[in-house]
């Protein structure tokens, strides 16, 4: 895909938008008025970008997003590897909870 700033700053935001959701992919698109074909198109692109950008740091870069009253400040991904992503003034006992859970679903 070309690069276009303002598109990958908007289906960035629009596909952390719909991770935090609680709703599938297209039944966020169908109520955002897009494209779920681009959506998914974008999601891998974007993740082809990122992995591409990892300089082995450990280090992701966070994105704030609006509705930030009802985060509690904690982000996991599991995936091909862990990621644990803890925003300033996270919610402590989510992330224990999280944890807990993540910790009885993965084998040891």
């Amino acid at each position: 895909m070309k690069r276009d700033a303002e598109k990958e700053k908007f289906w960035r935001k629009a596909i952390m938008e719909a991770s935090g959701g609680g709703r599938s992919a297209r039944e966020f698109c169908r109520e955002r008025g897009l494209k779920d074909s681009l959506f998914y198109a974008w999601r891998r692109e974007l993740k082809r970008r990122d992995t591409e950008a990892d300089d082995g740091s450990g280090f992701v870069e966070l994105l704030q997003t609006a509705g930030r009253e009802n985060r509690a400040g904690v982000s996991i991904r599991v995936g091909e590897r862990i990621n644990i992503v803890l925003e300033r003034g996270f919610d402590a006992p989510a992330l224990k909870a999280v944890l807990v859970v993540v910790g009885e679903v993965l084998p040891a």
